[in-house]
């Protein structure tokens, strides 16, 4: 699938990004470049499952250190390095949800 509507569940990526916020990503930039430093992306993950993290850095190998903006964000401070077969796709929009 070349495009993904996703809903963000808790607040990693707070303020950009709140729970209950909606993100597009896709997997269309994937097909011709590797995620660059301050994307955002989509990624699985074995032990925690589908996350939305921002790439802090890319190491040479062409992992990925993600991190969220929460100090208590389950990140790469956590689990390492994601490899670039668990990336689903890069986040191109945000819906924010209505403040009540």
């Amino acid at each position: 699938m070349i495009l993904k509507f996703l809903r963000v569940r808790g607040a990693s990526l707070a303020p950009l990004l709140k729970d209950g916020d909606f993100v597009l990503a896709s997997r269309l930039p994937l097909w011709f470049r590797p995620p660059r430093a301050g994307e955002i992306v989509v990624f699985t993950h074995p032990a925690y499952g589908r996350l939305i993290k921002r790439v802090a850095q890319v190491l040479p190998n062409g992992s990925l250190i993600v991190r969220g903006t929460d100090i208590d964000s389950v990140d790469s401070r956590t689990f390492g390095a994601v490899q670039p077969h668990q990336v689903e796709g890069v986040v191109i929009a945000r819906i924010a949800r209505p403040e009540r």
